[in-house]
C-alpha cells in the first residue's frame, strides 16, 4: 500500500509539473473558456446613435465609458437618484467632447496618448443632484483618479453657460476640478503651494463661508477653503471656466477687507433703506461703494450674516467721512492680500501644467472659452446689448438665420448614426 501511495504522489507531482510548465509555454492553449467576441451594438434600440457615439468618441479612442443608463451599482444607494433623459444626455456627451475631451487633444503635449494616459475611464452620468448632510450640493464626484460623476445633468440648458445653473457651474467646472485630481495625483502639486494659505483651510466648515469672505482670504472659492488639494483644482478649473468678467470681479473682491457680522432679517430691513438713500445721493462715492452698504446672505445652519467691505463707520453703522468728506476702504487690515494670493497660486498651477505636460493654461482657458463665446475676426469677445458675452453654442447667425447653430450640428454628429438603425 505504502508503494502503491507513493507511485501516486509521483503521478501527481507530475502532472502538476507538466500543467505548470505547459501554462507558462508559448504553445497554442485552444479556444478561451470566456466569450471574447467583440459584439456590434443593437441597431434595433432607440439609444443606439448615442450609444454609437459614445462607443466612436470616447471609448475607442480614449478607452473611456460615457454611462449615461444610470448603474445602481455605480451610484451612491444612500441617495435619492434619478437617471438621465436620453436627450439631455446627448447634449452633454457631444459638449464634453467639444469642450473637455477635443481641447486637451489639442493643446496637452504628448497629442496621441495624453488622455490615453490621463483620463478618467469612466464618465457616469445622473440627472439629480446629490445632497449632501451640511446642506451643499454635490455636483460631482471623482473616484481614484478612474471615475468622474456628473449631476443634475436634467437641468442642463445650452442657453445658459454662467450663472449657477450654467453649463459651466454644473458640468465644466467640475470636469477640470475632478481631472485636476487625476493630474495631481499622477504628478504632485508643488509643496509651496501647500504652505500659502496653511492655517486657513477648514474642512468641516466651509459650506457655511461666504464667497466674499473667502476671497478676500485668497480662495477662489469656499470649497477650495476646505483643503489645499481642493484650493490647488478649484483654482485650475476656476481660471479656466470663469469669462473674464467673471474673474475680475473675483479678484477685485479679493483686494479689499470685508467683515461678516451676525444680523437678523428685521435689522437688514431698518438698515438697507437709508444706507441705500444715502448711497443714491452720492454719500458714498468710490468705486463699487454700493458694496458697503453690504448684502445679507443665509448660512447652512439658517443664520443670518451681513457681509460689507471694512470701513470706518458711525455709531449707526454707515460709513464715516473725515473732515474732507471723504472716506477709505481696508485693503490690509488683515494683512493678507487675497488678489495677490490667488495670483500667486495661479502662478504654480500655470508653470505645473507646463513643466509636467506642456499645456500652456492661458491657451487652455482661450481654447474652452473661444469655443462658448463668439469673438470677432481679431479675436477679441462680442457682448450683446446688455454687455454680456455672445453664446456660441446658440448663436443665430442674422445673415444666414436657416444655418444650424454649433449645438444642433453638435447633435447632428449622434443623430448621423440613426441612418443605421433597423426597426425589429
Amino acid at each position: 500500500m505504502d508503494k502503491i501511495f507513493k507511485l501516486f504522489c509521483a503521478c501527481l507531482l507530475c502532472c502538476v509539473a507538466n500543467a505548470t510548465f505547459t501554462a507558462c509555454s508559448e504553445d497554442d492553449l485552444g479556444a478561451s473558456i470566456y466569450d471574447t467576441t467583440d459584439y456590434p451594438l443593437d441597431r434595433s434600440v432607440y439609444t443606439f446613435p448615442l450609444d454609437t457615439f459614445v462607443k466612436k468618441n470616447f471609448l475607442e479612442p480614449y478607452n473611456l465609458k460615457f454611462i449615461y443608463k444610470m448603474e445602481d451599482v455605480g451610484s451612491d444607494m444612500q441617495k435619492n437618484l434619478v437617471p438621465a433623459t436620453y436627450e439631455k444626455s446627448i447634449d452633454l456627451a457631444v459638449l464634453v467632447k467639444y469642450l473637455w475631451l477635443d481641447v486637451y487633444a489639442k493643446l496637452a503635449g504628448e497629442k496621441d496618448v495624453f488622455l490615453k494616459k490621463y483620463s478618467p475611464r469612466i464618465i457616469h452620468v445622473i440627472g439629480s443632484p446629490g445632497y449632501l448632510s451640511d446642506g451643499s450640493r454635490e455636483l460631482g464626484v471623482a473616484e481614484g483618479g478612474i471615475k468622474v460623476t456628473l449631476m443634475e445633468v436634467n437641468k442642463l440648458n445650452v442657453d445658459q453657460i454662467e450663472g449657477a445653473y450654467g453649463l459651466n457651474q454644473l458640468y465644466f467646472h467640475t470636469m477640470h476640478h475632478e481631472f485636476g485630481h487625476i493630474l495631481d495625483q499622477t504628478t504632485l502639486r508643488p509643496t509651496a503651494f501647500n504652505t500659502i494659505s496653511s492655517g486657513l483651510y477648514d474642512a468641516m466648515g466651509w459650506a457655511s463661508k461666504s464667497d466674499t469672505i473667502q476671497a478676500a482670504l485668497g480662495f477662489v472659492t469656499p470649497y477650495g477653503s476646505s483643503q489645499a488639494g481642493e484650493d490647488w483644482v478649484e483654482t485650475l478649473s476656476c481660471y479656466v471656466t470663469y469669462n473674464a468678467d467673471r474673474w475680475e470681479q473675483l479678484l477685485n473682491t479679493a483686494k479689499y477687507d470685508w467683515e461678516e457680522i451676525d444680523y437678523t432679517v428685521e435689522e437688514y430691513q431698518k438698515y438697507y433703506p437709508r444706507a441705500y438713500q444715502e448711497y443714491l445721493a452720492g454719500y458714498t462715492r468710490q468705486t463699487q461703494n454700493y458694496d458697503t452698504i453690504g448684502y445679507l446672505r443665509q448660512t447652512a445652519n439658517y443664520e443670518y450674516k451681513l457681509i460689507r467691505k471694512v470701513v470706518p463707520r458711525n455709531a449707526n453703522g454707515f460709513v464715516a467721512k473725515d473732515a474732507d468728506g471723504n472716506y477709505e476702504i481696508s485693503t490690509d487690515a488683515d494683512n493678507i492680500d487675497g488678489r495677490e494670493i490667488i495670483l500667486q497660486k495661479l502662478d504654480l498651477v500655470r508653470t505645473w501644467l507646463k513643466e509636467n505636460w506642456d499645456i500652456d493654461l492661458d491657451e487652455l482657458r482661450r481654447e474652452v472659452q473661444t469655443r462658448q463665446y463668439m469673438t470677432d475676426a481679431e479675436g477679441n469677445f462680442l457682448r450683446d446689448r446688455y454687455g454680456e458675452f455672445v453664446n456660441r453654442l446658440t448663436y443665430v447667425d442674422p445673415a444666414n438665420p436657416d444655418q444650424p447653430t454649433l449645438i444642433e450640428q453638435l447633435e447632428e454628429e449622434v443623430e448621423e448614426y440613426k441612418k443605421l438603425q433597423v426597426k425589429k
